[in-house]
């Protein structure tokens, strides 16, 4: 019995599942299935436009809980920062799931951060402080650093970072932005150290070797410019000698060999008092900006503590110096012109030479470092030229141009065109990528109205070249008189004897008339605005125009500033090589006077 019981209410269970009734946005709803497979395909629009599918009236609050998170997602992911944060803002109310929560305001902060919205992306970090799961503690120091480093906080980047003594658990990314907020707010001995920790570390993938390097090439340049060669040649020998700081560092070294050697600089511990005897570090930057050490305002020839020496015989302590110092820019002058540390190689060179007494070399090399630089140049204006056109830009977004991946959109590879080689830099930091982003959204959108105004075309066509006579009322009206078939056809009337009715009323012999029925019908005024498929095609195409303006707006708004910003860092690349166009073409006339002069007796 029992077990006949139970069979009964596993049966019953069963139906009552089998009879679920089906409510929109819930989980298992294949709009909201579907619209998760778009957002892990990278394709955040049309996951929108399914879901708005479900919801016209857009009103998601209404909505249940899986189709508020899918919606939500979707809009971060394709850029749409406000109606993402109301709806995840909702959430906070209503679900207890306050991990993906936390993931939702850390991935939100990442866009307002990336997009240079630091104020918003603070206060979204700091709101959520209270309520963060042990999971994302570091991923949110990691951030909230970024964000204080981003507006020269660096002070409370490093207290962010520090008070919750969980050094062991963060990343090597998050120690190398330590030690980058210790330095500029002026505790540089322990900054150093954790940089030095940093360049020390056995990489476990390239990202890390890479960090390795920016770190080690960055303590060389800083101990450079505080006049410890000493110091700065280990570290710059630290960097690989094929990778993307090389080039740098191999610059460096050179230039510390001439340097004042100093002496060994302790190291100190992030517990340490500040030595507010130090000046700010301001070169370095945090991650996502290429560092550019190699980059000064002032003379080249003294940087890095070089405007001690004087043109005048070398004493054989400098000679030595000086011959170790030709080796690695040797061979940075054999790597690829364009790059500005092999530009002031070909200048580092001759200078060495001069000193060295080979007059003869020196003078070749300064006619061949005038040469690049020439060549530089003219590829500088060519390149401006290119960016005026719009080509460079334009292939990047034409490559992607379908994409709707949204702010995640990453740029992998560059076309070929003048500028591209100029701007890696520019092209590297957020400030362009966001802008990027936001023109490659403006074509693809462009690109989708351009689609739709196509098949709304086609419709018209369609509908003109149609050879069906025009309808004629009268003729649908005596159709439809002729098809009219009486509501009572066919009905039964049963009747039965009712005895216990009185006699009926005697009346008169008149024979009833047959009932008839006569509709009176009679044509209605025609509609003052029929809407008809044709017709709604018209007005979609009319919003299509409007909205094609908008964007074409929107688009060239973009491009300008992209433009903009890349004739500028040009414009800043092309004085630095004027520069060292004037000191090569000022030494190279120095030394044909000092010969007219015969002062130059080269042994």
């Amino acid at each position: 019995m029992k077990h006949a019981l139970a069979l009964l209410m596993l049966g019953a269970a069963l139906t009552a599942d089998a009879t679920d009734v089906y409510r929109a946005g819930a989980a298992e709803d294949p709009h909201v299935r579907v619209a998760e497979y778009l957002n892990r395909d990278g394709r955040h629009l049309s996951a929108i436009v399914e879901l708005r599918l479900l919801d016209p009236t857009d009103a998601p609050q209404r909505m249940p809980e899986a189709y508020r998170w899918q919606l939500a997602d979707s809009y971060l992911s394709f850029g749409m920062r406000d109606r993402a944060q109301a709806i995840y803002r909702d959430l906070e109310r209503t679900s207890q799931d306050k991990l993906r929560l936390g993931r939702a305001q850390l991935q939100l902060a990442e866009f307002e951060y990336t997009r240079g919205y630091w104020a918003e992306a603070r206060a979204t970090l700091y709101r959520m402080r209270e309520t963060l799961p042990q999971e994302l503690v570091e991923d949110w120091q990691d951030l909230l650093a970024r964000v204080l480093m981003a507006e020269k906080r660096y002070g409370d980047a490093a207290e962010v970072l520090t008070d919750l003594d969980n050094s062991e658990r963060q990343s090597a990314y998050t120690r190398y932005n330590l030690g980058v907020a210790l330095i500029n707010d002026g505790r540089a001995p322990q900054g150093l150290t954790a940089l030095d920790r940093i360049g020390r570390l056995v990489p476990s993938n390239l990202e890390e070797l890479a960090l390795r390097d920016r770190a080690n090439l960055s303590l060389g340049w800083y101990f450079l410019q505080a006049q410890q060669g000493g110091t700065a040649k280990p570290l710059f020998e630290r960097v690989r000698l094929e990778g993307p700081f090389s080039n740098r560092a191999l610059l460096g070294l050179g230039w510390a060999e001439l340097a004042p050697q100093g002496e060994r600089v302790r190291k100190a511990r992030i517990g340490d008092e500040p030595d507010t005897d130090a000046s700010p570090f301001t070169t370095f930057s945090t991650l996502g900006v290429l560092l550019r050490p190699g980059f000064t305002e002032e003379d080249i020839f003294r940087r890095a503590g070089l405007s001690s020496f004087r043109l005048s015989k070398a004493s054989k302590k400098e000679e030595q110096a000086l011959a170790k110092a030709l080796v690695p820019w040797v061979e940075l002058i054999s790597r690829d012109p364009m790059d500005t540390a092999v530009q002031e190689a070909w200048l580092a060179i001759p200078f060495t030479l001069d000193r060295l007494g080979a007059y003869t070399q020196a003078l070749e090399y300064y006619e061949k470092a005038i040469e690049v630089l020439e060549e530089a140049r003219r590829r500088m204006q060519a390149a401006k030229v290119s960016i005026r056109q719009g080509r460079m830009v334009e292939t990047i977004v034409r490559r992607e141009i379908e994409s709707e991946a949204g702010w995640r959109w990453k740029l992998l590879d560059l076309p070929d065109a003048p500028e591209t080689y100029f701007l890696q830099h520019l092209l590297a930091e957020h400030r362009f990528q966001e802008a990027l982003k936001n023109y490659r959204d403006t074509r693809m959108l462009q690109r989708s109205l351009e689609s739709w105004s196509q098949r709304l075309s086609a419709a018209e066509q369609a509908h003109a070249a149609s050879d069906r006579p025009p309808g004629d009322a009268e003729a649908l009206i005596r159709r439809a008189q002729r098809r009219w078939t009486p509501p009572w056809a066919g009905l039964e009337i049963v009747l039965r004897a009712e005895s216990s009715l009185s006699v009926p009323v005697a009346h008169g012999d008149g024979a009833y008339a047959e009932p008839e029925l006569r509709p009176r019908l009679r044509l209605a005024a025609s509609p003052a605005r029929f809407n008809g498929p044709v017709e709604r095609a018209r007005a979609a195409q009319q919003r299509l125009a409007d909205l094609k303006r908008q964007l074409a707006a929107a688009a060239e708004a973009q491009s300008k500033l992209l433009q903009d910003m890349s004739l500028a860092d040009l414009d800043r690349q092309q004085q630095q090589i004027e520069r060292y166009l004037i000191e090569a073409r000022f030494a190279l006339a120095r030394l044909y006077d000092r010969h007219q002069k015969g002062e130059l007796d080269e042994e």
